[in-house]
């Protein structure tokens, strides 16, 4: 399996160029910047060509267990396996290193903070303490030992292997060895990506090496073992009656040739279906934005393959309408039913809350349908519909107290005129708004009875509603025809449990 050709040297020498501009003290935050993705770039790129390799081992294995290619497998598994070897212990001892300067830097190897701008770190441990000298002398012996292990195969890679420990050119005349030319007065975060390139040569030339061993023997083979079914659709929010598009198919994957996936620039994990997820935030700037991806994968043959995409989404503002469902006015005192529709949110993302009014948030009845209670009058109450707790849009309306409420007797408004017979059949007096779009109960407290006589007007105070008692005995003796009964002095108790007083009624007797 080829890995793809990439101008290495350029790269190296782009890379001690910046160096060089770097041995100034004051580096700027961008440089750093640009070593840190350079370095998460490479220590990407040393697993995918890891994983490549394991699949080439194990392509080895299987045909060492198949009869027909089993003899010349016995010669070169072995030598493969001395590769991985030799290349596992120059590669974990970069590492070592590597964990090193971050502690010294202050971070954890885990987290990857660390004091990326220090001069001395790296000075200090690969100069001072001559590891550079060592890390010379090991990468040396790496190529050495790897192109003895087969005659052969030494040949063909003499001169192509990509491990090379010649010191660079820099501006200053002292830095003239190893060391000093990678290692001295740079940041740590130079040092790192210097080390994260000598991994990555490692591990380029282990995956020759191996795959040259393989081709001894026949071509790499990839087997996938794991299938999974998947189905998208290419929207998440449609309109009433909007078409939209639903794909579904198998995915198949090796779990000895994993894909690696990057995402924004990112690795990320796999889960057991070889899939890997990623919660991205979305932008905050309103329209179009992207996320990259990439995938790396090995194909039937053994070819490392590389895919590119791009998924695309669009961010809008939520405008949503509030429709009160029975006056155009909030009322106090009572439940205001309302409706809510929002454009670009399901139902389940929306809440809402409410300014002005004095009344607590609005309660949820059902998709869309709330309750609002309020409890001070103004013209600047305010609903606002807020998406997945976000602030989106908001709606004015006007508070006012109920309207008065009117007493009656059998249901008859003030003036009328009424069959004897018929008001004293009546319970007693009664309170409530005629044509008003809510069912509210008003509570007559107390009024006053006033009624013509044979000689005289009797007045009577009664407490409650009801004709009863005193109040009872003087209507059916008094009430007849052509006289005038009269309700004053009435107090009710409002739903919102204040006492009120309303005007009078009265009524011609018949």
């Amino acid at each position: 399996m080829s890995l793809p050709r990439e101008p290495r040297q350029k790269m190296i020498n782009m890379m001690y160029l910046v160096l060089t501009a770097l041995l100034a003290l004051n580096v700027s935050a961008e440089i750093l910047n640009a070593f840190k993705t350079v370095n998460k770039s490479l220590e990407t790129t040393n697993v995918t060509v890891s994983n490549s390799t394991d699949v080439i081992i194990k392509s080895l294995e299987d045909k060492l267990a198949d009869p027909r290619n089993a003899e010349k497998a016995k010669i070169w598994y072995p030598k493969a396996q001395e590769v991985q070897k030799l290349s596992k212990d120059v590669y974990s001892y970069i590492q070592d290193i590597k964990n090193d300067i971050i502690k010294q830097g202050g971070g954890d190897v885990y987290s990857h903070k660390f004091k990326a701008d220090n001069l001395d770190i790296a000075t200090r441990m690969m100069v001072d303490k001559k590891k550079g000298i060592e890390l010379k002398k090991r990468l040396e012996e790496f190529k050495k030992n790897v192109l003895a292990i087969d005659p052969d195969m030494g040949k063909a890679f003499a001169n192509t292997l990509p491990i090379s420990t010649e010191v660079p050119k820099t501006q200053s005349s002292s830095n003239n060895t190893f060391e000093r030319a990678y290692f001295h007065m740079v940041p740590t975060v130079a040092a790192l990506t210097v080390l994260s390139k000598f991994q990555n040569d490692i591990k380029t030339s282990e995956n020759k090496l191996v795959e040259w061993c393989h081709n001894q023997v026949g071509a790499v083979v990839v087997r996938f073992n794991h299938y999974v079914g998947f189905a998208a659709t290419d929207k998440s929010y449609v309109m009433p009656g909007e078409e939209m598009k639903i794909s579904a198919g198998i995915g198949a994957f090796s779990d000895q040739a994993l894909p690696t996936v990057t995402i924004d620039g990112t690795n990320e994990q796999l889960n057991g279906d070889g899939v890997a997820l990623r919660t991205v935030k979305a932008s905050s700037g309103l329209g179009k934005h992207s996320v990259t991806v990439n995938i790396k994968y090995t194909d039937l043959d053994g070819n490392l393959k590389s895919v590119d995409k791009t998924i695309e989404y669009m961010v809008g503002q939520s405008t949503a309408s509030i429709a009160l469902d029975k006056m155009n006015v909030l009322y106090i005192g009572v439940d205001n039913p309302i409706t809510v529709s929002a454009s670009g949110a399901g139902d389940d993302r929306i809440s809402l809350s409410i300014t002005g009014g004095g009344g607590p948030a609005p309660i949820k009845q059902g998709n869309g349908k709330y309750i609002v209670r309020v409890n001070s009058v103004t013209d600047d109450c305010w609903i606002n519909v807020n998406v997945d707790g976000k602030s989106g849009s908001r709606n004015q309306f006007r508070v006012r107290t109920v309207p008065e409420a009117q007493a009656y007797v059998g249901g008859q408004p003030s003036g009328t005129q009424v069959n004897a017979g018929a008001f004293k059949a009546q319970p007693g007096v009664a309170a409530g708004i005629k044509n008003f779009p809510f069912q509210l109960n008003y509570e007559v407290v107390s009024y006053t009875f006033t009624c013509d006589t044979d000689d005289d007007i009797v007045s009577i105070p009664v407490t409650g509603a009801l004709f009863q008692g005193p109040v009872k005995r003087a209507i059916d003796q008094n009430v007849k025809p052509g006289r005038m009964v009269t309700i004053e002095n009435i107090k009710v108790r409002n739903p919102d449990g204040r006492i009120a007083s309303v005007p009078a009624v009265f009524y011609y007797i018949n």
